[in-house]
C-alpha cells in the first residue's frame, strides 16, 4: 500500500486535470496549450500527436466545440509523485448535447505526466486512449 501524495501535489494535479477539461469544452485553445510545458506532448492514441504548445493550440483548434459538450473526468489516481513531478490516470466520459439531450459520445482513459514549473504544475505529456 502506498501513502497518499502530499496534499499540495494532489491539489495541483487535480486542478490541472479540471482546467484542461474546462478549457477544452469552452474552446479556449490558448488556455489549454498554456497547461502544457513548452515542449509538452498531447496524444490521442491512434489519431493525433501534438508536440509543443503551438502544435497543441493549433491541433485542438480543430476540435473546437460546435455544440455544448462536457469532458467528465474522474477517478483520478496519482500513481507516482515527488515535490516536482507526478503521474496520474483518469477516466473520461465525453458527452455532447444534441436535440435529444445529452448523450455519451466516447469513453477513455488519460495517462498524465506533470511537473512543477515557474508557471505552476503543467502537463509534460497527456495521452488519451479511447475505449473500444
Amino acid at each position: 500500500m502506498t501513502l497518499p501524495p502530499d496534499p499540495s501535489v494532489s491539489a495541483a494535479v487535480h486542478n490541472a486535470v479540471a482546467a484542461y477539461a474546462h478549457a477544452l469544452d469552452a474552446g479556449r485553445t490558448e488556455d489549454l496549450a498554456a497547461l502544457f510545458t513548452p515542449d509538452g506532448v498531447a496524444e490521442v492514441v491512434g489519431s493525433a500527436l501534438y508536440e509543443g504548445r503551438d502544435a497543441i493550440r493549433e491541433g485542438y483548434a480543430a476540435f473546437a466545440p460546435t455544440a455544448p459538450q462536457l469532458h467528465l473526468v474522474g477517478n483520478t489516481a496519482i500513481t507516482s509523485w515527488s515535490q516536482d513531478a507526478a503521474t496520474a490516470v483518469s477516466d473520461l466520459a465525453f458527452l455532447r448535447r444534441g436535440k435529444g439531450g445529452w448523450s455519451v459520445q466516447l469513453t477513455g482513459r488519460y495517462d498524465d505526466t506533470l511537473r512543477r514549473t515557474d508557471e505552476g504544475w503543467l502537463f509534460t505529456r497527456r495521452v488519451l486512449t479511447l475505449a473500444p
